[in-house]
């Protein structure tokens, strides 16, 4: 997957020191276009691995990313204490020389229908050198296999000034639905300020991909 042209322009903005200095962690939000409804992100096979961690300590696990489509090869991320730096491949991304990782939320239920409890982990992604991050909400059925990633929420209509953000409090399992709160940029809001508006927005697992459905 080819990086949009937007996305080169956003982060040339973003390695300015007048954007750093106003928008520190929110610039980077929702870079990536993927197409809505898809899966956005790492190998088909991706899984998370406890790596000696208890089953089910998501802060301790190794998952493949491409951190919202800025590495289109994609990666796999270790985290130990819910963190992780892995190195860039220049081949890929010549903008970034690593990626931060770290786990912000997760949420459990069953949202496959087999009557097994899946979980939802929220992860930031940090690429280094830049002033922001972006998300991936990844799904799994168990402790080794991914269901499946949310669409990025640059595909969402709320999208603006930037993409939303996820409010990690937020993230739940309802009825088999996955329900995100979401904080959003209005019209008043800036790149400095960040986004003081909010949405909800509820996926479904149709067998396949995760589509939007009405609240």
């Amino acid at each position: 997957m080819s990086i949009p042209q937007a996305g080169s322009a956003r982060r040339r903005a973003l390695r300015s020191p007048a954007a750093v200095a106003l928008v520190a962690c929110v610039l980077l939000a929702g870079c990536n276009s993927t197409e809505a409804g898809r899966s956005a992100a790492g190998p088909p096979s991706g899984t998370a691995r406890g790596d000696g961690a208890a089953p089910g300590d998501w802060r301790n696990a190794t998952y493949a990313m491409t951190c919202d489509g800025l590495s289109p090869a994609g990666f796999r991320a270790t985290l130990h204490n819910g963190k992780a730096r892995v190195p860039a491949d220049v081949g890929q991304t010549p903008y970034y020389d690593y990626f931060d990782v770290r786990f912000e939320a997760q949420a459990s239920g069953d949202v496959n229908g087999d009557g097994m409890p899946d979980t939802v982990v929220l992860l930031q992604c940090f690429p280094q050198p830049s002033n922001g991050f972006v998300e991936e909400a990844q799904v799994f059925t168990g402790p080794q296999a991914r269901l499946g990633v949310l669409p990025s929420p640059s595909t969402l209509p709320e999208t603006s000034i930037l993409p939303p953000l996820y409010d990690p409090a937020g993230l739940s399992v309802d009825h088999g639905d996955i329900v995100a709160a979401m904080k959003v940029y209005g019209p008043e809001d800036s790149h400095a300020s960040g986004p003081t508006e909010h949405a909800t927005v509820r996926w479904h697992w149709d067998g396949q991909r995760f589509v939007r459905v009405p609240l």
